[in-house]
This record gives C-alpha cells, sequence and structure tokens, in this order.
C-alpha cells in the first residue's frame, strides 16, 4: 500500500478536510463539465504516461474533481490531478512515476525549460500573467509497502521552479521538476505579499508565542470553499483558510476574521517528571489565547480535561468559547492542549451549539475509548 509524500500529506489533506466525495471507479462513469474535461485531457496529453494507468477514480468535493490514475490500486506509479468545477484551472497535479533513491536533481538550466514548457501547454493564454521567479532545492519522499513486504523508502532531490502573478485573484504556482526534467508537480502557493495584513499579524503573534515555530521554511495554501454547506454555522469557520506547514508545525488561520483555527506542533516531548496541575495548564491556555488573539477578551473558559492514555503521558485540554457572531445559538470552541512541561501543543477550534454540554465532553475525555467519540 502506498503511503503520501510527507512534504505534501499536509497540503493535500488540507484540501480534503471533512470530505464526503462522490465517486466513481472509473472517469468514463462521470459526465465531467466541459471546462474540466479539457484540462484533464491536457494534462494526459502532456503526460502520456499516465493514460496506460488502468485504474481510475474521480470524486467531487467542494467544487473540485479529483481524477486519481494508478497502475495498480493503491500502488505507485501513479497520479492525481485536481480541477475546479467552475474555472477548469488546475488545483493539484502530481505524478510519482520513479520510486529510486537519487541525489541527482536536474540543472537550473533544465528545470526551468521543463517547468516552463509544461505550464505553457496547460495554461495557454493564462500563462502571460505569470512571471519567473526563482529555484529551490527540494526533495520528494515515496514510501511504498510492495505485495511481497518489503518497503520502498526514497528520497529523491529535485527542483522546484517558482511563477508568480500580480493579479490578486490568482495564486503562484510552483513546479517540482525531477530528474531529466520529468514534472513531479504543480501545486498553487501563497507569497506573504499575498497575504491579508491581518493573517500575517496572527501569524507573528503565534511565533512570537512560540519563537521556536519561526524555523522555516512553511508552505503556504488558501482554501477558499464556496460550497453552499460552508454557509452551514457548524462549517462556518472553514469557509476561507490560510494554511502554514513545514516540518515543525501546521498552522491555519481564518482568512476571513484573521483568527487562529488550528495549531499542531510536530516533535515535541509532552512527557514531564514533575507534570502541572490542570489550574496551571488552564493559566498557561487562558495567556497563550491573550498572546495569539487580539481580542481574546471575548473567549471565556468553559471546562479542562485529562485525555485518557495507558502511558499516563497526557496533559490537559483546555476550552474557550466565544458567541459565533453570524448566529449565536453557536458558540466558537478553541481546544487548547497543554503538555504536561507546560507547553502548548495544539489548538483545534470547531462550532457547537451554544446549548452543547462541555463539562460533560472533557469528563469524557478522561473515559478510556474517549478519544474515539469525539
Amino acid at each position: 500500500m502506498k503511503k503520501m509524500s510527507s512534504t505534501l500529506a499536509v497540503l493535500i489533506a488540507a484540501t480534503l478536510m471533512s470530505s464526503t466525495p462522490i465517486w466513481a471507479k472509473d472517469k468514463d462513469s462521470v459526465e465531467l463539465p466541459n471546462r474540466v474535461k479539457e484540462t484533464y485531457e491536457e494534462v494526459l496529453e502532456l503526460v502520456p504516461e499516465i493514460q496506460k494507468y488502468e485504474n481510475r477514480e474521480v470524486e467531487f468535493y467542494n467544487g473540485i474533481y479529483t481524477i486519481t490514475l494508478e497502475k495498480k490500486k493503491r500502488e505507485y506509479p501513479s497520479a492525481t490531478i485536481e480541477i475546479d468545477k467552475k474555472t477548469g484551472d488546475i488545483v493539484y497535479f502530481e505524478h510519482i512515476s520513479n520510486l529510486e533513491q537519487s541525489s541527482n536533481p536536474p540543472s537550473d538550466e533544465l528545470a526551468k525549460e521543463k517547468a516552463t514548457e509544461f505550464l505553457k501547454e496547460l495554461l495557454d493564454d493564462k500563462f502571460e500573467q505569470y512571471q519567473f521567479d526563482s529555484i529551490k532545492e527540494d526533495a520528494i519522499h515515496i514510501r511504498n509497502d510492495n505485495e511481497d513486504g518489503s518497503q520502498i523508502d526514497a528520497e529523491r532531490d529535485v527542483k522546484r521552479v517558482l511563477f508568480t502573478t500580480e493579479n490578486n485573484n490568482v495564486l503562484n504556482l510552483g513546479v517540482v521538476v525531477d530528474t531529466e526534467g520529468t514534472i513531479h508537480s504543480v501545486l498553487p502557493f501563497l507569497t506573504e505579499e499575498k497575504l491579508d495584513q491581518k493573517i500575517r499579524k496572527s501569524v507573528d503573534r503565534v511565533f512570537e508565542a512560540i519563537p521556536e515555530l519561526k524555523e522555516g521554511p512553511y508552505k503556504m495554501m488558501r482554501r477558499d470553499r464556496n460550497d453552499e454547506r460552508f454557509k452551514r454555522p457548524e462549517l462556518s469557520i472553514m469557509r476561507d483558510q490560510i494554511f502554514y506547514s513545514s516540518d515543525n508545525a501546521d498552522i491555519v488561520i481564518d482568512n476571513i476574521t484573521g483568527e487562529l483555527n488550528h495549531l499542531t506542533i510536530h516533535g515535541m516531548d509532552e512527557k514531564s517528571n514533575n507534570p502541572i496541575s490542570k489550574e496551571v495548564a488552564k493559566v498557561k491556555a487562558a495567556q497563550f489565547i491573550q498572546q495569539v488573539i487580539e481580542d481574546s477578551e471575548k473567549y471565556k473558559f468553559v471546562a479542562l480535561g485529562t485525555p485518557y492514555s495507558e502511558a499516563n503521558d497526557s496533559g490537559t485540554a483546555v476550552g474557550f468559547t466565544t458567541p459565533l457572531p453570524e448566529d449565536e445559538r453557536y458558540v466558537k470552541h478553541l481546544k487548547v492542549y497543554v503538555a504536561q512541561n507546560g507547553k502548548i501543543l495544539s489548538v483545534r477550534a470547531n462550532v457547537e451549539e451554544e446549548s452543547f454540554d462541555f463539562e460533560q465532553h472533557y469528563k469524557d475525555l478522561e473515559q478510556p475509548l474517549a478519544r474515539e467519540k469525539k
């Protein structure tokens, strides 16, 4: 069974978050809109190798068609193509064809040439709004479990060619070029210049609160969900978000309010020989909210609990809520997880009905199997 490239997993997960897609095993059984079909066929023409992949699946979710092509189900080589239904624009493309270890990236000249050729053919007249920006050294990670039980775990050195645009309604594009000029992926990316000032301030507050997170590089992505479902109060905080991801952390900011919606810090040891008390954890969580949210006084403490752990290594989850401006029958709930050593490990936001029993929820966390319930 294949495993996702670690450098792209966060972005793809963000794209498919909370997804309940409509899907079919063969793209011919799904009537692709003309704009989507044109882009799909253009990709097939540009990368004829993927036409040979017999296993096809089509998913449609949140205005995006995702077409997955594999030589064998759940096995490499494979390709993923994501296309915007309304515009026909490519949202994401990845083709994993070489599973060998490689420390031989293409030259800058070859990478730029192949990336430019690919985008010109793919975008046609739309390419005129892009300018070549720079070339970065990068690496892709490929993991695969073979049928015989052996494992492929390869890293390939590549070049990422960046193209930017002054059009604020269009995202910049990064093209990853593998050895010998093979196109590995195309992925939109954000730059600081395209971010609203409130987003920059919010991220800076997170970095000030946890200075070690400043170490990058961070990849940025915007997810603007126009689906009618995201107008519902329960999903409203997910309707337009900015994703920051690095090897150290994942940060998600609400692009409408500028507030922190999600934070996960990777690789931090949470166990301590002298764990802090729940009351100290509550203070730590409140201080963190004050640091990262400008009008933090609107958040009120509701409950706390220590998630069940057989290893007894859990910290404390602390909950805060504020009325949802769009509909005060609901509240935005921030769950701040504080490690035994007092460090902030994660923040998660969701929306609940105002009548939701938060005290019971946090009590339930302390019971076995609680993590499966919520």
